[in-house]
């Protein structure tokens, strides 16, 4: 995930990918409804002057970032320092309402100028018109292209002496002309850290990432330009011929504590402050989780909770076969025994359902699942509010799982599908959604329930949909570690902490059961499913928690669950991305041990 190009490092990067990511409520004006006729050829795109419906509105949005919203608790990432930016500005050059997440002809909506600053700290508002053409009818999503963002944050520069001072971060995020005869390109930055009077600045590039978020946003780059898709607050807003109201708009996103770095332990630093160094390979580097907690900041539209942990022990796989590495066996290996100590050797936390006519309650993790899933395959944001509508058995707090919800209900002793058929029947062999979306990526996570592969999805693709329901709390320290060891309080496992070199399926399978780490002598190797509560959401490249297992390479790791088909082949997890498939048991992958609490 490199992204230093000049001589700053990329925390000039994404920064602003989700910015808009929106909440709020709608208020009125006067009317100010005229004859179509008044606007003429000025209609924007998409409208039809013949239409009888077209209504003409004054269109208000107001831009506020808020420290905070809601009761979301900003999770934190241990072993990070977090900051809130403030003046933060935008830069404006178009803005689209939206009948639907994919309508095709979209409202352009008349700006005063070609670009337009909207002091977002201060609560900006942008007025777009005495008079804009609108059909009646409902809109649902806005998409805002930005030009450029500014904020500032606290820092300290590290020169021939200490010197405290604010640094202001200019990120161009679309190709415009900021001043006459300057053309900014996208992805140009420059950064400017003043202290007492005086200034210095850098300037660079960086690649924009664009991603999906938490809440069903998505950033995009589209040639030169960048715009930000979100839904609107309340459902969205209605024109009605029969209103004398404008159309009011109210975006806001939290900005607490989402800049983040870790510190270093160089001579003259601070614990807890940025620290800039004139060697900028020295200077403290903005942690790439910062993109991915921005795009969190949509959860002013309805919370967003979405579960990145396992707060309870994950449930067995059911596996109770065994491979010799060529083939299934007629009996599992005694110890000693060559592939002693695959899956099937130990039955940790096994799977148990409490099965009701509409609902499923898994008694290991307590999470209730919809016992039977709708006939129509749909995207994801579809799914999303399919479960955000759905009212069963007396609860209407159904929500689309996220990846490692949906994980629990693998059960790979079956194939096609595999997921226990007596809690959850017809369940189709296809992809199902998760609510999780891959980091710096316009995917999002599933299961396809036909082998068990755990992969992503373009979320305009169509797949099933499952709902459940449970409380979930962030938890305040999940990992806990010494030099040889991390354990994890919420699944109750501990963790081998450093890597072992890779070697094929049955080796690996020995190695761990031959380990006395730590004293311990009951490591083994772990499940497919333990291997997914490892997968840090948030990250790629490796996507796990990288300051509970520094230096995790970004490769295959083997899990000691077989495939009934084909039988010479096992489960492993990338932790480049998270996924999961099968590979042959004579290939060589990385592995780490494990063992229970």
């Amino acid at each position: 995930m490199s992204r230093f190009r000049a001589r700053l490092p990329r925390w000039l990067s994404v920064i602003f990918f989700g910015m808009l990511l929106s909440c709020g409520d709608s208020s009125s004006h006067p009317d100010r409804d005229q004859p179509p006729d008044a606007v003429g050829e000025d209609l924007p795109p998409g409208l039809d002057a013949d239409d009888a419906a077209l209504l003409f509105r004054t269109v208000t949005i107001t831009i506020q970032a808020v420290e905070r919203c809601g009761a979301w608790e900003p999770e934190h990432q241990p072993g990070l320092n977090y900051q809130t930016p403030t003046r933060i500005r935008l830069g404006i050059q178009s803005v689209e309402l939206m009948r639907s997440h994919k309508d095709p002809e979209p409202v352009l909506l008349p700006l005063p100028q070609p670009i337009v600053e909207v002091d977002a700290s201060g609560g900006g508002e942008l007025v777009l018109g005495e008079g804009v053409g609108l059909a009646a009818g409902s809109y649902s999503h806005i998409r805002v292209g930005l030009a450029y963002a500014l904020y500032q944050i606290e820092a300290t520069a590290h020169t021939f002496r200490v010197v405290p001072g604010i640094l202001e971060m200019d990120m161009s995020l679309s190709n415009h002309e900021r001043e006459p005869g300057q053309v900014r390109t996208q992805g140009r930055y420059t950064a400017t850290f003043s202290a007492y009077g005086a200034s210095q600045s850098y300037s660079g590039s960086t690649p924009l990432n664009c991603t999906l978020s938490a809440w069903g946003g998505i950033a995009s780059t589209t040639g030169t330009r960048f715009s930000v898709r979100v839904p609107l607050p309340d459902g969205g807003v209605t024109v009605d011929p029969a209103s004398n109201q404008d159309v009011a708009i109210r975006l806001e996103f939290p900005v607490e504590e989402i800049f983040s770095w870790r510190d270093r332990d160089d001579a003259g630093y601070t614990d807890g402050v940025y620290d800039i160094s004139e060697q900028l390979a020295r200077s403290e580097l903005p942690d790439a989780l910062m993109e991915c907690n921005l795009l969190m900041a949509d959860r002013c539209q309805g919370e967003a909770i979405v579960p990145l942990h396992p707060t309870w022990p994950m449930p067995d796989t059911g596996v109770s076969f065994c491979s010799d590495g060529t083939q299934i066996a007629a009996e599992c290996p005694v110890a000693g025994e060559p592939g002693d100590g695959q899956d099937a050797h130990y039955d940790v936390h096994p799977m148990e359902y409490e099965i009701h006519p509409e609902v499923v309650v898994d008694q290991v993790t307590g999470l209730w699942w919809q016992r039977a899933v709708p006939n129509d395959e749909l995207d994801w944001w579809e799914a999303r509010d399919f479960c955000a509508a759905l009212e069963l058995a007396d609860w209407s707090d159904w929500r689309l799982p996220s990846r490692v919800e949906l994980v629990t209900l693998l059960d790979l002793d079956e194939l096609d599908p595999t997921i226990d058929a007596g809690a959850f029947p017809d369940t189709p062999s296809d992809f199902f959604w998760s609510s999780s979306p891959v980091p710096f990526l316009n995917l999002a996570y599933g299961v396809r329930f036909e082998l068990g592969f755990i992969y992503d999805h373009d979320p305009y693709g169509s797949g099933r949909v499952r709902c459940v329901r449970g409380a979930y709390t962030a938890p305040e320290l999940r990992y806990t570690s010494d030099d040889l060891t991390v354990t994890d309080s919420l699944a109750g496992l501990q963790w081998q902490r450093q890597t072992e070199s890779a070697r094929v399926w049955l080796e690996a399978l020995a190695a761990c059961q031959d380990s006395d780490l730590g004293s311990f002598e009951d490591w083994r190797l772990p499940t497919l499913k333990e291997l997914q509560t490892l997968v840090d959401d948030r990250r790629l490249q490796p996507s796990i928690d990288v300051v509970a297992f520094p230096d995790t390479p970004s490769e295959w790791y083997w899990s000691s669950t077989p495939i009934r088909y084909p039988p010479d082949e096992g489960w492993a997890t990338s932790y480049t991305d998270g996924y999961a498939s099968i590979h042959a048991f004579t290939e060589q992958h990385l592995f780490r041990c494990v063992r229970d609490l």
